[in-house]
Formats: structure tokens, C-alpha cells, sequence
């Protein structure tokens, strides 16, 4: 959700969003370098990988995997593929592009540049047939399959100038919810510098494998590591979902070097008797490597960390932490075009004990992923994802040490059936497993098997 101005006011009663509201206030009258055409986000790119956004935006025709923003490719006369490895993933140019505020910086961002037919609007409708099979200590207990509800999302998101970018994404579900994905507004290189861009409102998380652009549609695609919670929280932290604050985040020409900060209010905690209710703090750093020679063509890693608060008690003041540490290495090998990507990620997470009634002790977990993707040829891609989730230590002592415990495998294909700059349309089909130890009654496993079909749906 948007901060209103009233909220806005509110929160800079805190010296955190003082400092963010005071810099974007002061950054505002600072004289910004106009962007030029020498600032296109693929200048920094080492020739080989030049010559391949040059043979994306060239060469490429209408079997090229299509953007999820379709829009993106009609504002600025590009090939989808041009910032995607597959839908709706980024490659390198579309990192750049993204850190950019959405700007290729060559003169065509601002809206008055552009026809004045064409607005910073997109949409995306998705349908899937979906069957779930539930088993306990290997026996079937449930059956379930058919058409499940559907969503619309008409949303914005782009750059309206040089300055300012923005982005207002709601779903409309089938079964009558409305959500508000993500709201925030972004201004763009503050005091003239790529490492000072200031964003406020409800913004994801930089994460390793980000959430918003990944493979599947189905609710459990990321449930097993980036929605954990440990057994008996109260907590309604995740790192997973979109958290209302302030973002600064930075990089360098073509963003091999890049930070951000989150600043925000825990989503979802109650609110009474305090000023900067259930403050958070989320944070990662990056470094990429290209190669020009030989099967590996780019190394990526980075670490990140979270630390957020929830209330317990009748008094929303007393606080309690969450603690979010983890490292990730991404690998491009094989192809820059038709590359075979692997990345992997280690998370470790603490919760206080008072988060949990009846602990006696603070409760400790790691957790791990695996992705491989796989491109044969345009527009299809092969991927699999494994995690897996560990309690260290469990929250109250004589718990069964895997209590708790999850393993998830996934694997699955996408194919575009049509792809052009107006609209694409794609069929995918995953098959996940997902494990959940010592949860049923008599200690037993709960092991979920769901077969997924759908079909997506983007202009």
C-alpha cells in the first residue's frame, strides 16, 4: 500500500524516515546529470555481452520469450528478450535496467518523449487446473483437482522522467480479494548519483530469487523457504512479502555492484502506543563477474540479512526480533543467449523465544535452495527447484529435533505459444512435492503432491 502523506508525516516523527524524507526532499533540488545515450544500461557490459543485447534487440523475432511488462518492449521499441532470460526472469541488461529505475537513459523515459498514446499500464491474467494429493505416514488422505480461482492484475509501473519511477500492481482474484501487490514511488538518482536512489512505499525484497519474478504461478512456490516460520511464532514476518518503508539502494554502471536498504514497518503487526511501530531493517550486497571465454560466463554472489520486530503482549511497545542471515552464488554457464543457470542459497533464521508460547529457549533454523534453469532454445525453458528447512534448535525443549522440518522439490517447463511487443501468451506445467515432518497426529509426515497447468496471459 501507498504511504499517504498524513503516514508520511507520521513516520518522520523517527530519525530512520526523517533522514529518507529529508534526502528525498534535499536531493530533489539537486541538479541531476540529464541522462544520454552513453548511459544505456548495456555501456558497461564487456563486448561479448554487448554484441548479445545487440543480437536480442536486432536479431531477435517473435519466437523470443516475451517480458512480463510487454509495455516495456512498446515504449521503447525493443525485443522482450532484450531484458529477459526467460519469462519473467531478468537477465544482465534487465538487471541494469531495473536498478535503473526502469530507464534505458537514452533520452526515452520521459513520458513526454514518448507517443501520446502510449501510458506506463500493463496487464497480466493467468487460469491453471490444478490437482493436489495429500498423504499422511504414506497413506492418501485427500484428493482434490479442478479449476482454481484466477487473477487479473492491471497495474503501472515504469518512469514518468528522468527522476521519478513508480510502480502500483493490484490483483484481483476470482473469489473476490483484492490485493495491493506492491505501491511505492522512486526517485531516481538522488544528489546525481547511481548509488543513492530513494524509494518509499510497499517494496520487495532484493532477494537471491526474487519472488515477484519467478517460475509458477501456484501458491506453494515459495512457501517452503522465503514464507517460513518456525513452529508456534506468532510472528507474521516473512521476507517474501512486499513491506511497507523506505528503500535506498545504489549500484554501479551496469550493476555488477549493487547494495539496498529496507527501512520498514513489519506488515501485518498490530498497532497501538507507538510512534514507529514494529520497525525492520532488510539489507544485501551483490558482486557479478563476467567472463568472456570458456563454459562459465558469469559468477554472481552476494549476501543479505533481515532483522524485523513483532509485538507480544498487551502492549504493542514491547517488541521482540526476528533475525535473517544468508548468502547466494549464481552461476551462468554454457551460453549467454541459451545459458544453463544455476543458483544457490543458504539462509539461517532466530526467532526470540517470546514469539512462541510456551518456549523456553530461542528457537533456530537453516534452510537451503537449489535452482537449475535451462534454456534448449527460444521460448522454452526447463526448470527445477530444490529446499530444504532444519531446525538447529527447537523452541520448546523435549520438541522431536525435526519437528517441523521441510523438504520441496519442483520441477517444471514453459513454453510462449505467442510473443510480440502487444501481448504474450504462455502454457507452463510444474509438478512440486513438499514435505513437512512430524506434523500430523502420532508424529507422522505430511507429504503434499500437486500437479500444476496453467496457462498466463500478458499485455
Amino acid at each position: 500500500m501507498l504511504l499517504t502523506l498524513k503516514e508520511a508525516s507520521m513516520a518522520a516523527g523517527s530519525p530512520s524516515m526523517a533522514v529518507a524524507w529529508w534526502s528525498l526532499l534535499i536531493g530533489s533540488v539537486v541538479v541531476v546529470t540529464p541522462a544520454h545515450a552513453t548511459d544505456h544500461p548495456a555501456r558497461a557490459l564487456p563486448p561479448h555481452a554487448r554484441a548479445v543485447v545487440g543480437a536480442y534487440e536486432a536479431n531477435v523475432n517473435t519466437h523470443a520469450l516475451a517480458a512480463a511488462i510487454p509495455a516495456f518492449a512498446r515504449k521503447y521499441g525493443m525485443k522482450c528478450s532484450a531484458c529477459h532470460l526467460a519469462v519473467p526472469v531478468l537477465n544482465q541488461f534487465g538487471q541494469a535496467f531495473k536498478d535503473n529505475g526502469y530507464r534505458m537513459k537514452n533520452g526515452t523515459d520521459d513520458l513526454r518523449a514518448n507517443e501520446p498514446a502510449y501510458w506506463p499500464l500493463f496487464g497480466w491474467l493467468w487460469k491453471n487446473y490444478e490437482v493436489d494429493v495429500q498423504r499422511v505416514a504414506g497413506q492418501t488422505v485427500q484428493e482434490q483437482g479442478g479449476i482454481s480461482n484466477g487473477a487479473f492484475v492491471l497495474g503501472g509501473l515504469g518512469s514518468i522522467g528522468d527522476k521519478v519511477s513508480f510502480r502500483f500492481v493490484p490483483i484481483i482474484y476470482e473469489d473476490g480479494n483484492t490485493i495491493v501487490d506492491h505501491g511505492w514511488i522512486r526517485y531516481n538518482q538522488a544528489f546525481g548519483s547511481d548509488w543513492f536512489n530513494i524509494k518509499v512505499g510497499s517494496a520487495e525484497f532484493d532477494l537471491p530469487i526474487n519472488p515477484g519474478r519467478e517460475y509458477n504461478m501456484g501458491a506453494s512456490r515459495f512457501a517452503a523457504l522465503y514464507a517460513y516460520s518456525v513452529p508456534g511464532s506468532v510472528s507474521r514476518f516473512s521476507v517474501l512479502f512486499p513491506q511497507p518503508g523506505v528503500e535506498i539502494m545504489g549500484h554501479d554502471l551496469g550493476s555488477r555492484n549493487r547494495y539496498s536498504v529496507n527501512l520498514f514497518n513489519t506488515g501485518g503487526a498490530p498497532r497501538a502506543h507507538c510512534v514507529l511501530c514494529s520497525p525492520g531493517i532488510f539489507g544485501r550486497v551483490t558482486h557479478r563477474q563476467e567472463f568472456a571465454t570458456g563454459f562459465l560466463r558469469a559468477v554472481k554472489v552476494g549476501v543479505f540479512g533481515a532483522y524485523a520486530t513483532w509485538p507480544v503482549g498487551p502492549d504493542t511497545s514491547d517488541l521482540k526480533g526476528q533475525r535473517r542471515l544468508g548468502g547466494d552464488l549464481e552461476l551462468w554457464m554454457g551460453s549467454d543467449v541459451l545459458p544453463l543457470r544455476a543458483t544457490l542459497m543458504g539462509m539461517t533464521g532466530r526467532d526470540d523465544r517470546a514469539l512462541v508460547t510456551g518456549a523456553t529457549q530461542d528457537p533456530k533454523y537453516n534452510a537451503g535452495m537449489l535452482q537449475l534453469e535451462y534454456l534448449p532454445k527460444l521460448p522454452l525453458v526447463f526448470y527445477g527447484r530444490l529446499q530444504v528447512i532444519r531446525n538447529q534448535r527447537q523452541a520448546v525443549v523435549g520438541s522431536p529435533d525435526d519437528f517441523g522440518d521441510q523438504d520441496f522439490q519442483l520441477i517444471g517447463v514453459r513454453h510462449a505459444l505467442e510473443l510480440n511487443s502487444r501481448f504474450a501468451w504462455l502454457l507452463e506445467l510444474t509438478y512440486w512435492r513438499w514435505t513437512i515432518k512430524r506434523v500430523a497426529p502420532g508424529g507422522a509426515n505430511v507429504t503434499n503432491h500437486t500437479v500444476w497447468l496453467g496457462t498466463h496471459l500478458d499485455f
